[in-house]
């Protein structure tokens, strides 16, 4: 049999990728089913450990950094446009735990570990020059662009994790904790379809490169 050619190896490449986001939505879609569901005031009842899943409206603690939107989390990603091509100069997500409430009571969501979902994006602009936005001092720029996504105060949220002793965090085992603006059976029905093409498209191209080696070998 012939070495494998570049082709096969790509192609099982991104079956790995494939496979291995299946396994994660996997991950989340079990998390959801066991969970425990409680309310903002109830979090800080529940033994650390415990799988648990609470929905609330997210409060402003800061402004956003592009656009100085009120927010309860943000992301900000700048690059520039040089000779030598195009360059990531800032690329930041917000750790600063931000309060979340229902009519029970409120908790603190620290977000630094948490994966963020539906976040809205407020700014998505190219210039020729930045402006009052960061930039670069050292290279000629032709083109900027700011992209800025938030989680806006006021948004309802839902969040999966595991039980902290007063908060909700990262599971130690399988690392789950999300925060999303979508409501808890729209995450679920995400988490399925993808862990479905996850899971389908990697066996998919696993089984296409087996298929395209044997008939190599058989040439």
């Amino acid at each position: 049999m012939s070495d494998l050619s570049p082709a096969i190896v790509f192609l099982l490449i991104l079956a790995a990728v494939l496979l291995a986001a299946g396994w994660v939505w996997r991950l989340r879609f079990r998390s959801l089913r066991r969970a425990v569901a409680t309310s903002c005031a109830g979090v800080a009842g529940l033994p650390g450990g415990v799988p648990c899943q609470v929905s609330g409206t997210a409060q402003a603690v800061q402004p956003a950094p592009f656009s100085g939107t009120p927010c309860a989390w943000y992301r900000v990603r700048a690059t520039a446009k040089t000779r030598s091509g195009r360059r990531v100069f800032m690329d930041e997500k917000s750790a600063v735990p931000f309060p979340l409430q229902d009519e029970s009571g409120r908790f603190t969501v620290d977000p630094g570990t948490a994966a963020v979902d539906g976040a809205v994006r407020t700014m998505d602009e190219r210039r020729p020059e930045r402006g009052s936005l960061p930039g670069l001092t050292t290279e000629e720029v032709s083109e900027y662009r700011y992209e800025e996504w938030i989680l806006p105060a006021g948004r309802p949220l839902y969040i999966l994790g595991t039980a902290t002793g007063g908060s909700i965090g990262r599971d130690e085992k399988t690392g789950q904790y999300s925060i999303t603006t979508r409501t808890r059976r729209e995450f679920g029905r995400r988490a399925a379809v993808f862990m479905g093409i996850g899971y389908g498209g990697g066996a998919c191209l696993v089984l296409a490169s087996a298929v395209i080696v044997a008939l190599d070998h058989f040439d």
